[in-house]
């Protein structure tokens, strides 16, 4: 984010503001593609399953299935089961046991931060934290005031002016109203994003 900005972020206070805006921007992400997106190993969840021959894993992406249970018998894979593209476990020789939490799956996924990371997925998280970053400045400069366009010293005087929340009858908005993330920055998730089958 300092390289970013082109700044350098060295106080101790602004460092935790800094974590905090990243922390944001990541949940924000998060909750708009319906992903963990950091690497989890060996992540146990249990499903509902309609039948067919198709179950989609619901975080991506997958990186290994290590167990399937299905109606509590273990599957061996390639005999019973094979992982696809997207997430997507193949049943062979037959259609998965339809039912509500039937079957129990035990699988690595998402990106290492430190190896895997997508660079687009990094870009967009650092720009929404630089901007909540950079609204948390400008509110402290205004002691909180959302709004403030100018002040002056002589006769001290303040002037304010509407801000743009991008959107219709967003008004004056602060900080606490800062969009997270921007359309454009959503185009860009739209192919992390997990969409409920």
């Amino acid at each position: 984010m300092a390289n970013l900005l082109q700044i350098e972020i060295t106080a101790a206070d602004k460092i935790v503001s800094c974590e905090r805006a990243i922390s944001e921007a990541t949940a924000a992400i998060r909750n708009y593609c319906h992903q963990y997106i950091e690497l989890v190993t060996n992540d146990t969840i249990t499903l509902d399953c309609a039948g067919g021959t198709r179950l989609f894993l619901p975080e991506l992406p997958v990186v290994s299935v290590s167990a399937v249970v299905e109606d509590e018998e273990a599957l061996i894979v390639d005999d019973d089961y094979k992982l696809g593209q997207w997430g997507i476990l193949h049943r062979i020789g037959q259609d998965w046991v339809a039912g509500i939490q039937i079957i129990v799956v035990t699988y690595t996924h998402g990106y290492d931060p430190y190896d895997s990371l997508p660079d687009d997925l990094v870009a967009v998280t650092t720009r929404a934290a630089a901007r909540a970053f950079q609204a948390g400045l400008k509110a402290s400069e205004t002691d909180g005031v959302p709004g403030i366009s100018a002040k002056s010293l002589g006769d001290y005087s303040v002037s304010y002016a509407s801000e743009a929340g991008g959107g219709v009858g967003e008004g004056l908005m602060g900080v606490s109203g800062a969009r997270m993330l921007l359309l454009s920055e959503k185009d860009i998730l739209d192919r992390y994003r997990y969409v409920m089958q």
